[in-house]
């Protein structure tokens, strides 16, 4: 069996250093990682998502790190291109993703197909529960943020 992309040792890179450095002060991707157990997640997800566990066909990106895409979907409610951006941009994104800067992250256009495809097969749910039961736990809750709107050039009349 293969592995899946974009699995690595967070510490082979040359800059791990430096991006510790610079999202000590988003704590929340963090704390996040810290509260949850993301084995018995990944085990669901991989149950369900089944891509890239064979020989054949190009390697694909793990199930964990597309839903931990989705949940940075969620909580900013961006779109799947705003969310690709959003971890394309930022550190501690890319971080809680489980991606080295070095790495490319999934395009929009794949997020959106693991989401169609959690849905499809009904576990969507079923897995967001999982995942929020853990939570409730701990009486933890998420508190949605907001992103940053892209600034944009416009022709003037």
């Amino acid at each position: 069996m293969k592995s899946y992309k974009n699995i690595n040792d967070p510490q082979r890179s040359f800059v791990s250093a430096f991006v510790e450095k610079h999202i000590e002060k988003n704590r929340f991707f963090l704390k996040i990682n810290k509260v949850i157990d993301w084995t018995s997640i990944d085990r669901e997800l991989k149950s369900v998502y089944t891509k890239g566990l064979t020989d054949r066909g190009a390697k694909a990106y793990a199930p964990l790190l597309l839903f931990k895409m989705m949940l940075i979907s969620e909580w900013y409610d961006l779109s799947d291109t705003q969310t690709e951006s959003m971890v394309n941009d930022s550190l501690s994104a890319m971080k809680f993703c489980g991606l080295t800067i070095e790495d490319s992250v999934p395009a929009h256009s794949t997020l959106s197909r693991f989401k169609r495809e959690l849905r499809e097969k009904d576990a969507y749910e079923r897995i967001m529960l999982k995942f929020t039961q853990q939570l409730t736990k701990q009486k933890l809750t998420v508190e949605k943020g907001s992103a940053r709107i892209d600034a944009q050039l416009k022709k003037s009349s």
